[in-house]
């Protein structure tokens, strides 16, 4: 019997082809530009992939994407602050964002700092957050409307809540213009039961102690009774804003 070698011949190493790169299977993917917009619609979207605490500060999301703003809050699960400051939201955005206050079980804390909120905004806001008859209070414990434009009638609206809400512990008005009629109407609503890390802010509302039509003196017993301290940085239970004698 013949014996017959088996071993492979060496492969002849050849040279690349000219249009190949080493390092090539190993490159970073490529980035592609996305419009602004596209971004903003896509994150409302898809609420499933909020953050717990989403910050949409100066997105514009007025008027084309304010009316699924609504819906994607009540569809967000994980996430328990959203922050919409400087969105440009007017009245008609609040009809959205009040039906989302009353359906959703886990936002706590709303920021509208710095948008167009006028009376009927506020008025909408307060409605949603008024527990119906019977039933539990809505699930925010937080509203921040600062800088807006809710005025004496908007406040007088927010002020009504603070009788039956139980659940919401910080409540920020600070400049709406709410004058000395708005003031006077959440002295009126103050419980004696208020959390102990209840909070309301109301500094920079254009107060004035010269009027005498004001009865500053039930006024002060009021905010007494709510066991609510009005000097800032203390403590406690705090009402800021309290005008100076």
């Amino acid at each position: 019997n013949r014996c017959v070698d088996v071993t492979p011949l060496p492969c002849p190493l050849l040279p690349p082809p000219p249009h190949f790169k080493m390092g090539i299977f190993f490159s970073k993917k490529k980035s592609y530009w996305v419009p602004e917009h596209r971004k903003m619609q896509d994150t409302i979207e898809e609420p499933s992939k909020w953050k717990p605490v989403q910050d949409m500060t100066g997105w514009q999301l007025q008027n084309s994407l304010g009316n699924k703003l609504g819906d994607a809050i009540v569809s967000s699960r994980q996430t328990a602050e959203i922050n919409l400051s400087y969105n440009g939201l007017g009245d008609d955005e609040c009809e959205y964002l009040a039906k989302a206050i009353k359906e959703t079980r886990t936002i706590k804390r709303l920021i509208l700092e710095n948008n167009h909120i006028h009376t009927a905004g506020a008025k909408m806001l307060a409605d949603a957050l008024t527990p119906a008859k019977g039933q539990d209070d809505p699930f925010l414990e937080e509203l921040n409307l600062c800088n807006n434009s809710i005025g004496s009638e908007g406040a007088t609206a927010v002020a009504g809540v603070l009788t039956s809400n139980k659940t919401l512990k910080k409540v920020n008005l600070f400049w709406n213009n709410i004058g000395n009629q708005g003031l006077q109407e959440i002295c009126a609503n103050l419980r004696k039961d208020l959390p102990q890390d209840f909070l309301l802010d109301v500094r920079y509302n254009g107060f004035d102690r010269g009027d005498n039509s004001v009865d500053w003196t039930q006024m002060t017993k009021q905010l007494s009774d709510s066991k609510l301290i009005y000097n800032d940085g203390e403590a406690g239970q705090q009402f800021l804003g309290w005008p100076a004698d």
